[in-house]
Order: C-alpha cells, then structure tokens, then sequence
C-alpha cells in the first residue's frame, strides 16, 4: 500500500493564545478577578510548556461548517491522485468529530461525492482513529479486496465537544483536566491509499487500565460502564482530558514500543507524532532522536487537530520539501483509551 495523496482543510477563524484567555474571562465575569489572575497564570505556563500558540476554529457566526471543509479535503485529495469520486472503492471515514452515531457518516460524504457504489463505513479510536483506518486498508488492500481506499476526517469539535463549558473555572484545581481543550483546533483531512508491493509495519500497544484519562461521555453512559469519577467533569458531550497523566504514560510506554520494533532510530527520515503538543515529544525523544527529525510543526500552528493532525503534518512537511517519494518515515501516536501506535513504511 502506499499513499497516494494527502490533504486538509483548515477553518478561518484565527484563535492566540491571547484569545483562549480574553475567552475564559468572558465566561467567567462575576469570577474573583484574582482567582481568574490566577487560573490564567497556570494556563500562560502550561501553554509555554506545550508549545502552543494558535490554532483554527470555524467562524460559526458567518456559518463555517464542518462539512464543507470534509468536502474541500476530499476534492483537494482526488485532484492531487488525479482521480475522480468513481476511483474510490471504499471510503473510510475516521476520528472524534461527527454528525450521526447512526448511520456511519462516510455514507453522507459518499453521497455528496456521488460514490454511488463506494462501500462505507466509520471507524472511532480518539486520535489514533486515522491510524486505525490506515490499518484496515492495508489488511484489504493486501488480501486484494479493494484497490483505491480514501479515508476522512472531520476533527470539529471545539464548539461540538467543550465550548463554553470548559472555559467556565469552577476551582483552580480543574486545570488539571480542562488545559487540553484549550488547545483543540479544527481540521479536515482527506487521504487516498492505493495498491503498492510496499510493505508496513503496524505496532500497536493498548493499556486498558488508563481508558478514563480521556474522554467525552454520552447521555446514558453511566449505564455502560462501571463507574468513574473523571468522567462528565464538564458535563455530557464535553471533552475531558488529564493531560499531564496522559503524557507521563505516553512517555512511558510509547518509547518501550518504540525500542522493541524500531531496530535503527537513525534510519528514518522523519517522525511524526500526535500533536498534541510539540515541547512534550521533543523532551521525550531527545536523546533517541535528533531534534530535525522529529516533526511537531503541526501543534504550535494548527493545536490539537485529534485524529486529523498526522495527516496534516504530512501535508506540511510535503509543501514544505521536507519529505519526499521514498523517504522512510514513522507514525508515533499516543491516543486516549489508551493506546501507542507504532507505524513505518516508505512514503
């Protein structure tokens, strides 16, 4: 399998730093101006800590949505393989970001492609949702089952999964779980895979006992699990996310996967992690890898884009000339559940 071609669409609206703290003061008016003084000093040193500076968000008021950004990265990604909608024989679509739970979303974007016979269907693992995806296609293009596969996503879930909620400061303590959010930024991503002799590794490492670090509960969930208390922190449908226990065990367990199926750290090109910050990576992998190779220019511009931010970082380093036909590259991502993720192949 190898990828044919790789795209985004990034929203309009322009989000500093500057901006997330303007935000947190405007929901939280009647606040003590010296608990909010406070509460911003913490998000100001965590926001150097991570690396962050901006990210992109839908203009909701001039009615920027979601679904024509999808559309763009799909046309974007067909003209770049120098196909059309009728090459595409399976359309996978992947992440957090959505319409429906049911039916699968790929079959509206099917439709507005005119993939009349295109089979569909969505895949759901937080941010290793792409990886996932990825995964599934080479296992059908390898049994010869289907030759052109495009996987989409939609990661717009600023507005959808937090706002104004997590910006509302109950104590000064929730910082530990409510930081995250304000680094989500907004990305469609479109990718076509298409048959190849070339051949990928997949790595895969689930820690199970972590799945509560991260996460955005439906109504009715306290009916299918057995409890948790990190759970519905900002209330249903709201992201909550333990950012600080969630990369002390990506550092962890990320790098001894790492060890184990990558025999020569020198030989790849170029990495690409999550990004889900870029400081964090490069502090983790600095005395494995060197810091050039290390690609984490997606998070400091774009924030956390979830499952669309590897494909993003690949359309980056190709406008940028940093990767090429050939060049072997590995995907590093760490995901809410949690799981670690381990990918090489030739681009």
């Amino acid at each position: 399998m190898k990828i044919e071609s790789v795209a985004i669409s990034i929203p309009s609206r322009r989000i500093t730093n500057e901006d997330i703290y303007n935000i947190i003061l405007e929901e939280n008016k009647k606040e003590s101006r010296i608990k909010l003084n406070k509460y911003i000093r913490l998000v100001k040193i965590l926001f150097k800590k991570s690396g962050a500076d901006t990210r992109y968000i839908c203009d909701v008021d001039n009615k920027e949505k979601a679904f024509e950004h999808i559309i763009i990265a799909m046309h974007k990604a067909l003209k770049s393989a120098n196909m059309t909608s009728s090459d595409i024989d399976m359309l996978i679509y992947c992440g957090v970001g959505k319409g429906l739970i049911e039916p699968a979303n790929a079959y509206f974007y099917a439709h507005e492609m005119g993939m009349k016979n295109t089979n569909c269907f969505d895949v759901v693992d937080a941010c290793m949702s792409w990886i996932r995806a990825l995964e599934m296609a080479y296992s059908f293009q390898k049994a010869r089952k289907y030759r052109n596969i495009m996987v989409v996503n939609g990661e717009f879930n600023f507005h959808h999964h937090g706002y104004p909620d997590v910006f509302k400061i109950q104590n000064l303590r929730q910082i530990e779980y409510t930081f995250p959010s304000y680094t989500i930024g907004e990305a469609a991503s479109a990718t076509i895979l298409s048959p190849s002799e070339q051949k990928w590794s997949f790595s895969f490492l689930s820690v199970p006992e972590l799945c509560d670090l991260c996460t955005i509960p439906l109504k009715g969930y306290k009916s299918y699990l057995n409890g948790s208390k990190r759970i519905g922190l900002h209330g249903l449908n709201n992201f909550v996310s333990f950012g600080g226990m969630l990369f002390k065990n990506a550092n962890e367990y990320l790098l001894t996967l790492a060890r184990e199926v990558i025999p020569d750290f020198d030989k790849p090109k170029l990495y690409f992690p999550h990004a889900a910050s870029s400081e964090a990576y490069n502090l983790a992998s600095k005395n494995i890898v060197s810091p050039e190779k290390m690609y984490t220019r997606v998070f400091p511009r774009y924030g956390n884009l979830v499952s669309a931010s590897i494909p993003a970082a690949l359309d980056l380093a190709l406008k940028e000339g940093l990767l090429n036909r050939g060049d072997h590259v590995v995907f590093l991502p760490a995901s809410a559940g949690m799981v670690f993720s381990v990918v090489q192949l030739n681009y």
